[in-house]
């Protein structure tokens, strides 16, 4: 759209917001919103601790339809309720869409458990930050009991302040539907892309820098991090599972606070606040140290009547040097925080930036205590008749029920929660209200026992009776002392207790693989002692690093895991240091039957009904240039054939059904054949089937010259796949040097494939196989499952007839994976499906990915078959634009990563699909980077790959992109008995432009 210049400057401003409330228009996230969103890309725990669940009861009747309209007009009227989240070309973005129905379910649980598994599953569940909803609401109806309304948002939308505000307009909108109107009421002033522009623009200029300069002031030689005695050892990781402990003060000691406070001149939370500082510093034994508050981040006007995330954090550094009466603490405490007021608008998470503070993934940054005065704001709010006392937002408290709030016709009163998140190790909030003071106090049950916290808070009403009774009086003359059963300091938690493992040489070079492509060095630029960080690293690198190792290895990697393991050899340690009892050595004896893997019965089982098929041959070709030492490389096939038993292991049927046979080790002849036309006799050697009575590999030197040859080993599928294509290579090199030079080779593996297929079989029963089988069922249920148009009728048996069409994506995927936190996995993936909905019409489709299927650090250095094709579920119906849907992508392979053990032939029978797959297009990425090491080499010879042409096709329609960093290459390979050759080169032709249009512009709407 373009902007005429003769626009005035707030008309532009007016039509800027247009756009951007319309959604056409994408604006920066609030330094705030930042941390909140790097936190839900880093730990779902995290983001768990940052919904914000309120539950309150019903007064009366109410009416669920205008209740629904009032929550669709709160959501119309402020933009950050129907926000998500992206990331776009290395930036957190939002990006505001059209008003929709709000997430409100109406359920009716029939007794009291149901309702609180009910709300607390509401409460717990994560949101999808880049798909949004980012709130949900659920209205729940008993019989003979009054309704329960439970709203859960996410923090990055809203803050305390903003519940009060859109409490008050819920209940004036309800007030107004039920009577048959609409709601009247102004728009606010501004919106929270305002805020955000405002935010920008003071940190830019001289304000922001005083304010900068402040704080690096006020905190630049930090103290140590407040002690509080731990009842166990604080864990390496920061943990987020909570509970709260809730107490009064009655009205006679409030009384006496707010005497004592307007005696100095000061506030009640000023005095609070010093109360609560010698509490601390007295269970601590420490005199310095830093304390959390919070500011509502509203200093300006116009932001008052707004919803968004504005609450910002300040830090308070206590001081109880000197022996200072109360007083004096008091005195202390209120410049320090007319001082933190003062300069309340630099946002937390920059100053933590700017400090450059080690990060500590055990703690929060900073500080670790932090301490809130909350007083009723909005709404007329009283009392409930129990007499007891709650925070207005539903706080807990036993045994209570909670305090009225009159909304126009909508009487709430506050409905008590579990407190199952925290955020810090202690936080103190105070309520203010009717002449009292409620307070809360939430901790981590991971460091504390209740009665710590029991001991704490009594500690401090003990505090309080004291200092409003003799203000004056100094630290070790007050009455309250830690008790003599207090628990200790202690230290942090050791390791766990596992050696230190030396990681395969395997998991080492993946790992500099993918920091060559995140960091942008060539792998070899970096050594497996090299620190991440030290090579340009960052937080948001470490993001993509840890999802790049989960996409390669397909196992949970998070970003705490790179932050504690900075070197490749340590993190590959990590990744090699089982969190699970993996596969163990077996006892052999030589002929002994041993069962096969659940993936190789399904291909024993198709080359018994299709013996003379190549569908499973695998053809693996190079040419090789140079002074070959020959003797040198069968010497070398023969070490690798009889360190890896899948290459010598041979298949039979039994009554018990289809065993697989080790053979003893033997040695390994290479047949040398001499030939003018290496490729006619590839392809001559590739056309004959494999009897898998014999062993699964037949290798061949073809020789054109002296010192030109063509390699060939010629596997079947049933034992090899292509992550083994890399070890079979790296060994074979390894005993090649080993022979000609004496180099030392890599020790053997401690496992093999038949110990993994006992393994996996064990694991695969029970329990555990109905859980993952229902997963399953749930995620793939409701599915589009439109066909994919072919040319010619499908016929009876599948013939496993195919063909392939190679060509070239010349799209550099790297900064679109950096921008939108994804990996180039996922990013192709998204442009596969998208072509896939707009060929098919349907926009909530399942295509199979192809996964490693090497979940255990053991299986590493393996030769076999693991490989598992996973259906990932994705629904882009409500996808705008290609960032979008690469953010529902990655959530959907996410997703199919955690159940992903399930191997495809075993899902396929208990989905009841037989021999069938729950897809019939396939998507497979390789990284040429990850698995590249410099002495994968035969000294003295150049090697270069050769394609075979393949006459087999597995799947309907097959894409395998491999990335080259710059650019990628790409193949379909397709079903010759249901796609046409030119048809074939027509949709790789619109695959390649589609994938240029989405990369290069992923802002630019899906459908025209």
């Amino acid at each position: 759209m373009s902007v005429p210049a003769s626009l005035s400057r707030e008309d532009k401003r007016a039509l800027l917001a247009e756009l951007i409330s319309a959604g056409a228009a994408p604006f920066p996230l609030s330094h705030g919103q930042q941390s909140l969103w790097f936190m839900d890309r880093v730990r779902r725990e995290a983001s768990v601790a940052y919904n914000m669940p309120f539950a309150w009861t019903i007064r009366g009747a109410v009416d669920p339809d205008a209740l629904r309209r009032a929550f669709a007009w709160l959501m119309a009227r402020h933009p950050i309720l129907r926000t998500t989240y992206a990331y776009v070309r290395g930036t957190p973005v939002q990006r505001v869409n059209r008003p929709a129905e709000p997430d409100l379910v109406i359920a009716d649980p029939g007794s009291p458990q149901e309702l609180a598994d009910l709300l607390a599953e509401a409460a717990g569940r994560p949101f999808d930050l880049a798909t949004g909803p980012v709130f949900r609401v659920v209205l729940a109806r008993r019989p003979g009991a009054p309704p329960v309304l439970l709203w859960v948002t996410h923090h990055i939308a809203i803050d305390g302040w903003s519940l009060f505000l859109m409490l008050e307009e819920l209940g004036q909108a309800y007030t107004a539907y039920l009577h048959g109107r609409e709601p009247d009421r102004p728009a606010p002033e501004a919106g929270y892309a305002d805020f955000v522009a405002w935010q920008a623009a003071m940190l830019a200029g001289p304000w922001g820098d005083r304010l900068a300069d402040h704080w690096s002031e006020v905190l630049h030689d930090p103290p140590p991090p407040l002690a509080l005695p731990l009842d166990r050892p604080r864990p390496a990781d920061q943990g987020f599972r909570g509970a709260c402990h809730a107490f009064r003060l009655d009205a006679e000691l409030t009384a006496k606070v707010e005497e004592l406070a307007a005696r100095h001149d000061t506030t009640v939370y000023t005095t609070l606040l010093a109360a609560f500082q010698f509490l601390l510093g007295r269970a601590a034994g420490q005199r310095e140290f830093l304390l959390g508050t919070w500011t509502s981040g509203r200093s300006r006007p116009e932001f008052a009547g707004v919803a968004g995330y504005f609450v910002n954090p300040v830090v308070l550094r206590t001081d109880l040097s000197g022996e200072p009466g109360f007083s004096q603490l008091l005195s202390r405490t209120r410049s320090a925080v007319l001082d933190a007021l003062e300069h309340q608008d630099y946002p937390f998470p920059l100053l933590v930036e700017r400090l450059g503070t080690q990060r500590d993934p055990s703690r929060s940054p900073l500080f670790d205590v932090a301490f809130t005065l909350r007083a009723s704001q909005r709404g007329e709010i009283t009392r409930s008749e129990s007499g007891e006392t709650a925070s207005p937002l539903g706080a807990p408290s036993e045994g209570e029920r909670g305090m009225l709030l009159h909304l126009g016709e909508l009487v709430l009163a506050t409905y008590p929660l579990d407190q199952q998140t925290v955020r810090f190790d202690v936080e103190m909030e105070l309520i203010s209200s009717d002449g009292e003071l409620s307070g809360l106090l939430r901790y981590r049950t991971d460091l504390f026992d209740a009665e710590t916290i029991v001991w704490l808070a009594q500690g401090y009403r003990s505090v309080l009776e004291e200092v409003t009774a003799e203000p004056d009086r100094p630290l070790d003359t007050l009455s309250w002392r830690p008790r003599d059963n207090a628990p200790r300091a202690v230290p942090p938690a050791p390791a766990a207790g596992i050696a230190p493992v030396t990681a395969p040489a395997e998991l080492v070079d993946t790992v500099i693989g993918i920091w060559s492509g995140v960091l942008g060095l060539e792998p070899g630029e970096i050594a497996p002692g090299d620190d991440f960080f030290s090579l340009g690293g960052h937080s948001l690198a470490a993001v993509q690093v840890a999802m790049e190792l989960q996409t390669a290895m397909g196992v949970e990697v998070s970003i705490s895991d790179v932050f504690h393991h900075l070197t490749p050899a340590e993190l590959a340690g990590m990744l090699a240091t089982p969190a699970d009892a993996g596969p163990a050595p077996l006892p052999r004896t030589p002929g002994q039957d041993h069962p096969l893997s659940y993936a190789q019965e399904s291909l024993w089982i198709l080359q018994q009904l299709a013996p003379d098929s190549l569908a499973y041959s695998a053809p693996h070709a190079f040419h090789l240039k140079g002074g070959l030492d020959v003797p040198a490389l069968e010497w070398a096939l023969g070490q690798v054939v009889a360190r890896h038993e899948p290459l010598r292991t041979t298949y039979a049927a039994t009554r018990r059904g289809p065993v697989q046979r080790i053979a003893e080790p033997a040695p390994l002849r290479l047949p040398v054949v001499d030939t003018a036309d290496p490729v006619r006799a590839v392809l001559e050697e590739y056309g004959r089937p494999f009897d898998l009575s014999k062993p699964p590999i037949r290798p061949v030197l073809f020789r054109v010259a002296p010192d030109d040859h063509v390699l060939l080993f010629l596997v079947h599928h049933i034992a090899f796949d292509g992550w083994s294509t890399a070890v079979f290579w790296r060994e074979l090199c390894a005993f090649y040097r080993s022979r000609t030079t004496g180099d030392p080779v890599p020790p053997a593996p401690a496992v093999q494939y038949v110990d993994h297929v006992v393994w996996e079989r064990e694991r695969l029963s029970g329990e555990r196989l109905r859980t993952l089988a229902a997963h399953w069922r749930e995620r793939l249920d409701g599915a589009d499952r439109t066909p994919f148009p072919a040319d010619l009728p499908r016929p009876r048996r599948p013939l496993f007839q195919g063909a392939q069409h190679v060509f070239d994506l010349p799209v550099d995927v790297r900064a679109l994976c950096e921008a939108t936190g994804a990996t180039a996995h996922m990013v192709h993936l998204a442009a596969f499906q998208i072509w896939q909905a707009r060929r098919t019409g349907a926009w909530d489709l399942v295509t199979g990915s192809v996964v490693s299927g090497r979940t255990m650090p053991e299986t590493a250095g393996l030769v076999g078959h693991f490989v598992n094709a996973l259906p990932v579920r994705t629904d882009l119906t409500a996808a705008a634009t290609f960032a979008d849907a690469v953010a529902v992508v990655r959530h959907s392979l996410l997703d199919a990563y955690e159940h992903q053990e399930l191997p495809l032939t075993l899902l396929s029978a208990e989905l009841g699909l037989g021999r069938g797959k729950p897809f019939g297009l396939l998507f497979t990425l390789h990284d040429q980077r990850l698995l590249e090491s410099a002495d994968d080499v035969l000294r003295g010879v150049s090697m270069r790959r050769i394609e075979v042409p393949l006459g087999t096709a597995q799947f309907d329609l097959a894409l395998e992109v491999t990335n080259l960093g710059d650019g990628a290459r790409a193949v379909l390979e397709y079903d010759t008995a249901l796609f046409l050759p030119r048809t074939v080169a027509a949709m790789a032709d619109e695959l390649r432009q589609l994938v240029i249009e989405l990369v290069t512009g992923p802002d630019q709407p899906l459908r025209r």
